[in-house]
């Protein structure tokens, strides 16, 4: 006979609680790529014991004698040109003052005759071509382009995205954050794709959104023996095509002018995506990977890097990073930074005609009691992205600062610019941040057409890097260096670099 099992009830919810409670001394990080999400199992009466959040990061001025040498270089005895109010100005770290020059001589020169190619790559927060859109169609309204440039063979978002239509059937993915046994080579998206039988993807224009035509395509493969193609341009007859066997990436370019083309490929084939654009103008491509903390960079070889780049000759690498690698309270970054340092080195040399751009980790806000608030960790993950952006050279943007700073999400969620995931933005939060991006980026660039230096970033202070905002200057003379902050656990920042 079974016995009452009512009375083992009690001791369940024991030891459920006893669970819990357990769970919410867990470490956010237990390894080095696992982030688990904090258990706060009395958050509604427990009293906030967090310091105040840093609202800025105020670094000291460097003295004369540690102030970098490139502060008594010949870019900085031109004249500088103050960053305006209303726009977060570009950190340039370079070792010139001169770390944009390879996209401004381009957009300055070339944009009129030939493409100009920015490689955008970034996370979730980009995917869906969610301000990668607006900051193309911003600049090909400025310097010409008509076309989205890149996009992979398949995707999880094919049916979100909005400026280019896409169905696809029977291809086989592969992806850094998928590693496989015996997979092929990773192209420079993180993506490469094996055409199976009776394979078809189709692509149209995605108006209103974006432009309405492309005048060619060309499809980025490899090879090792010749293999057949076939597409349908609109509704006209379908063709045959070969893609000729290359034992290295290679393109085949093909004049399909129009804004529906539908393709099959044949086997023996691995294929990297494929490009809709013209022959002039600015194209940005967009290379998000939802969950990628910037390492799955290291997972495509600087090869493959480079053999992409000597196709597509970059001018500008955008790299946009830092949602998949805080949680609330991650103050210690010293798991994450020198592999993304190793990271921003790959990229350099896998383009190395190319201006390189981080941009900082946007604003991210969690629930405290009846209302949202950014994370705290924000700052500091900034921080490290502009000492990294310093260590290596190259320039860096603050977006959480060009937001608004803290507490921006939810206002951006308020006004209908972002998700109620408190995280992600909304195609008009994506039109708001591209315009404000790429005001920076001409400011930087009437600068150069006006021979002005880019005032170092190294011997700026916060309050210059912000503009004359004189709340926000008030703003950071109330906060001591986050260095010497100490996060909740009493810790503080480890020192990474």
């Amino acid at each position: 006979m079974a016995s009452n099992s009512l009375r083992q009830v009690p001791i369940l919810t024991l030891l459920l609680v006893a669970g819990l409670v357990a769970f919410s001394y867990v470490p956010e990080r237990v390894w080095s790529d696992i982030n688990l999400k904090p258990v706060r199992l009395f958050s509604s009466i427990q009293e906030d014991t967090k310091p105040s959040p840093p609202l800025s990061f105020a670094k000291k001025t460097p003295s004369a004698k540690t102030a970098p040498k490139v502060e008594e270089s010949v870019a900085v005895q031109k004249k500088h040109l103050p960053c305006p109010n209303g726009i977060t100005c570009i950190e340039d770290y370079d070792s010139t003052g001169q770390g944009l020059r390879q996209i401004m001589q381009a957009l300055s020169q070339e944009a009129q005759t030939k493409p100009v190619r920015i490689a955008f790559f970034g996370d979730s927060f980009i995917e869906g071509d969610m301000l990668c859109g607006d900051f193309r169609d911003t600049l090909q309204a400025l310097f010409g382009g008509r076309g989205v440039g890149y996009v992979p063979l398949t995707s999880p978002v094919a049916n979100f995205r909005a400026t280019i239509r896409h169905q696809f059937r029977n291809f086989k993915t592969y992806s850094v954050l998928q590693k496989q046994q015996g997979s092929p080579a990773l192209g420079v998206s993180g993506y490469s794709f094996i055409p199976e039988g009776n394979n078809l993807v189709n692509y149209s224009t995605g108006r209103p959104y974006g432009a309405s035509r492309f005048d060619r395509v060309r499809v980025f493969y490899q090879a090792k023996q010749s293999s057949a193609l076939r597409y349908t341009l609109g509704s006209e007859p379908e063709q045959a095509d070969t893609l000729v066997a290359r034992s290295a990436l290679a393109e085949h370019a093909l004049t399909a002018a129009g804004n529906q083309v539908r393709f099959s490929f044949g086997n023996n084939l691995t294929l990297y995506g494929l490009s809709f654009e013209a022959d002039h103008g600015v194209y940005v491509d967009n290379f998000s990977i939802r969950g990628n903390s910037g390492w799955g960079l290291l997972g495509v070889s600087e090869s493959m890097y480079q053999q992409f780049n000597s196709l597509q000759h970059y001018k500008l690498v955008i790299l946009q990073y830092g949602l998949n690698v805080i949680q609330p309270n991650t103050t210690q970054l010293g798991w994450y930074v020198p592999k993304m340092m190793a990271a921003i080195e790959r990229i350099k040399k896998g383009f190395p005609e190319a201006s390189i751009l981080v941009i900082g980790v946007s604003d991210r806000s969690m629930r405290q009691a009846d209302s949202y608030v950014s994370f705290p960790s924000i700052p500091y993950l900034i921080e490290a992205q502009r000492e990294m952006s310093r260590k290596t050279g190259v320039t860096f943007w603050n977006l959480w600062e060009a937001m608004g700073g803290e507490g921006s999400m939810v206002k951006y969620v308020n006004a209908g610019l972002a998700n109620k995931d408190y995280t992600h933005l909304k195609y008009a939060g994506g039109r708001k941040i591209a315009r404000l991006l790429a005001k920076a980026l001409l400011f930087e660039k009437k600068k150069y057409d006006q021979n002005l230096t880019t005032e170092p970033a190294a011997v700026r202070t916060v309050a210059q890097r912000s503009g004359s905002d004189l709340t926000r200057q008030t703003t950071v003379s109330q906060h001591r260096d986050l260095r010497n902050q100490r996060d909740p656990a009493g810790r503080k920042p480890e020192s990474v670099f």
